[in-house]
């Protein structure tokens, strides 16, 4: 999957004819994982180099003059505008794994500063901690995810029981309805609508289980990051609410484990599967990855078949952002088998 862009990769780390952040996105971490060591590294090099910004931010065009830049200084692709810092976080936990200390403090500053919301222990999206912001469940687990990197295990924790209690207040993830919300507010309210002229991107606000073509992607981080601060804390909690999630998605639309784009899921119930050994989850597991390989995968590697846009510049964004992060996910979820099979809980 990497080989069609480590192909053009450049002295400096750069990619030929790549110039936005969202092109680097997922790579560092899926060249990490895939052994290309100096590869990931020298990608870090052009991503600081070219993106990073005086305040810890990374932004396209320009320097920075606040620390919520407009969409066209930050990227062109709109969604990750919408989740502003799931960028900078990427780059962030490549950068541990690289001991890339010239950067990471400073990177986590500006997203600890700006995008954790401290009354509600949450991640944030849409605007920074002063604006028209809205908690998420989703982003909560990124950032959660982030702070495990950074060594902040007690506030990791404390995202995880945020989202352990907001899991359980899910009021249709068994019923008719069967559907599940994403985003809260101070008062720990899941936002079950949204009005028509809300200028946030909803995509992944809302899960309507019954229907195919749903962000299943949204599902599955939460399920990952309380897999990790479950094998972290020990705590049953965290690993009881993965699997309340992982329900959920099986009760779902078969789109669920017939879509590209449900490969968080995939990695979340790879490192489900290892913890508990059930039969339920190695299943997904081999569902999705199976869908990625046979269906979305093209000769070259890359990541083609679903429902890009073709021919624009957020579309070909798209496929590079989904073939890096597919190539990370696939390599974690291998290894998890690998370990999950030596230890007897690979069913």
């Amino acid at each position: 999957m990497l080989d069609h862009y480590t192909a053009l990769m450049q002295p400096d780390g750069s990619l030929k004819g790549f110039d936005d952040p969202s092109h680097y996105c997922k790579l560092p971490n899926a060249l990490v994982w895939g052994g290309r060591v100096a590869e990931a590294d020298a990608m870090l090099d052009h991503c600081v180099s070219r993106f990073m910004q005086p305040n810890g931010d990374f932004v396209a065009t320009g320097a920075a003059t606040s620390h919520f830049a407009p969409q066209a200084q930050k990227t062109l692709h709109w969604e990750f505008y919408d989740f502003y810092a799931y960028l900078n976080q990427w780059w962030i936990t490549a950068g541990v794994r690289l001991s890339r200390n010239d950067f990471i403090g400073a990177a986590f500053q500006y997203v600890d500063a700006h995008w954790y919301n401290p009354k509600t222990k949450a991640g944030i999206l849409q605007e920074p901690l002063d604006g028209r912001y809205e908690n998420c469940i989703f982003t909560s687990a990124h950032l959660g995810f982030t702070m495990l990197h950074m060594g902040h295990v007690d506030r990791a924790a404390g995202i995880g029981d945020t989202i352990v209690a907001m899991v359980s207040k899910q009021p249709h993830l068994d019923d008719a309805k069967l559907t599940y919300y994403n985003r809260f507010d101070d008062e720990y309210t899941l936002l079950q609508g949204f009005a028509p002229d809300d200028p946030g991107v909803k995509l992944a606000a809302i899960i309507d289980g019954k229907e195919p073509n749903q962000c299943w992607w949204s599902l599955g981080y939460p399920v990952a990051f309380l897999a990790h601060l479950h094998a972290r804390s020990g705590d049953p909690r965290y690993l009881d609410t993965a699997e309340v999630i992982l329900d959920f998605v099986r009760r779902c639309h078969g789109d669920a484990r017939a879509s590209i784009i449900s490969h968080k899921v995939m990695w979340g119930a790879g490192l489900v599967g290892n913890l508990t050994g059930k039969r339920e989850h190695w299943d997904l597991v081999r569902d999705i990855a199976g869908h990625i390989v046979d269906v979305g995968q093209a000769e070259d590697g890359r990541v083609l078949n679903w429902g890009w846009e073709r021919g624009t510049a957020y579309g070909e964004a798209q496929i590079i952002d989904q073939t890096g992060e597919i190539a990370y996910w696939l390599y974690v979820t291998a290894r998890q088998m690998e370990k999950a099979q030596l230890a007897g809980r690979l069913a």
